[in-house]
C-alpha cells in the first residue's frame, strides 16, 4: 500500500499524480490538520510529528511513504529514513530543472517561510542555480485557503496576488512551487503571468519516483484502487466536503486523532 501525508490537503496535489500513474494501487493518504499549518512550527515539532504519522501508517500496511509536504520533506525526510525500514519519497521545490530552463537567469520559488529558509533549499539553490538568480517568497495565507476550499475567492485573489504581481516586473521566465498546497491555486497565477511564465509542479516528477521505487523494490499491487483518507482533526467533516472540491471524489473520512510520543 502506498501511504501519504501533508499536513493538510495539499498532498492531495501529490495525491492525483501518484494515482493517476499507478491507477490499480491501494493509497492511505493521511492529513495532520490537527497540526496544520506546519509552516509556523518548530524542525523538532515537525520531526516528532512526521515520525508518529510514518509508524501509524507503517501499522496500517504501508511498504512505500510519500511525504506530500515540502516542509515535513526538509525538515524530516531524513530521520524517517532513518528510522522506517521502507522506501520514503519526499517533496521538493523544482529549483533544479527551472533554472537549467531559464532563459533570463532569472526565477523565484514560492514556498512557506519553513521551507524557504530551510537547509535542503539552500544545498538545492547552491548546487543547482549557479549563474541564476532565485527569488525566494512565501506564500502568506496561501495554505489556509487552500485547507478552507476558497480556490477562487476575493480574499484567494487577493493574498495571490500580493505575492505574484510584484515578480511580473522582475524578468523572471520560471516559478517553481514549493508547496504541495500551491498547485491548487495555479489557475490564479496563471491568470496573472499569462504563458510568459511557466509554473513547476513537482507532482508528476514525485509519481514517476514512486513507480520507480516500487519497481526497484519489486513491489507489486495487492489491491484495486482502495483509498483510505484520514484526517487527525476531529471531525472528518471539513476534510470530507474538499475532498470533491480538491480531487473531485465524494469518499468517507476517518478521524484519527494522533498523539505525538
Amino acid at each position: 500500500m502506498i501511504a501519504m501525508h501533508d499536513s493538510g490537503l495539499g498532498g492531495l496535489s501529490i495525491w492525483r499524480a501518484v494515482r493517476a500513474a499507478l491507477p490499480r494501487w491501494p493509497i492511505t493518504y493521511l492529513a495532520d490538520q490537527a497540526y496544520c499549518p506546519y509552516g509556523p512550527r518548530s524542525r523538532q515539532e515537525i520531526i516528532d510529528r512526521s515520525l508518529a504519522i510514518g509508524h501509524y501508517l507503517m501499522s496500517q500496511g504501508a511498504t512505500i511513504l510519500v511525504v506530500a509536504c515540502n516542509t515535513a520533506t526538509t525538515a524530516a525526510i531524513t530521520a524517517l529514513r532513518r528510522e522506517l525500514p521502507i522506501p520514503i519519497v519526499g517533496v521538493e521545490p523544482a529549483i533544479k530543472p527551472a533554472a537549467a530552463a531559464s532563459r533570463t537567469r532569472r526565477i523565484a520559488v514560492l514556498a512557506t517561510q519553513a521551507t524557504l529558509a530551510s537547509e535542503r533549499v539552500q544545498t538545492l539553490l547552491d548546487t543547482h542555480a549557479n549563474g541564476v538568480e532565485v527569488l525566494r517568497r512565501p506564500g502568506h495565507g496561501w495554505v489556509e485557503q487552500v485547507e478552507a476550499g476558497e480556490l477562487d475567492s476575493p480574499l484567494t485573489r487577493q493574498v495571490v496576488a500580493e505575492v505574484v504581481s510584484p515578480l511580473l516586473a522582475q524578468n523572471i521566465d520560471h516559478i517553481a512551487l514549493g508547496c504541495t498546497h500551491y498547485p491548487f491555486l495555479a489557475p490564479l497565477i496563471r491568470e496573472l503571468t499569462g504563458d510568459a511564465i511557466a509554473l513547476y509542479d513537482p507532482a508528476e516528477a514525485i509519481a514517476r519516483r514512486v513507480v520507480s521505487q516500487l519497481k526497484q523494490h519489486a513491489s507489486d499491487s495487492q489491491a484495486d484502487h482502495c483509498y483510505r483518507f484520514i484526517t487527525t482533526a476531529d471531525d472528518a467533516g471539513p476534510m470530507a466536503r474538499m475532498l470533491p472540491i480538491l480531487i473531485g471524489r465524494h469518499d468517507a473520512v476517518e478521524s484519527h486523532p494522533l498523539e505525538t510520543p
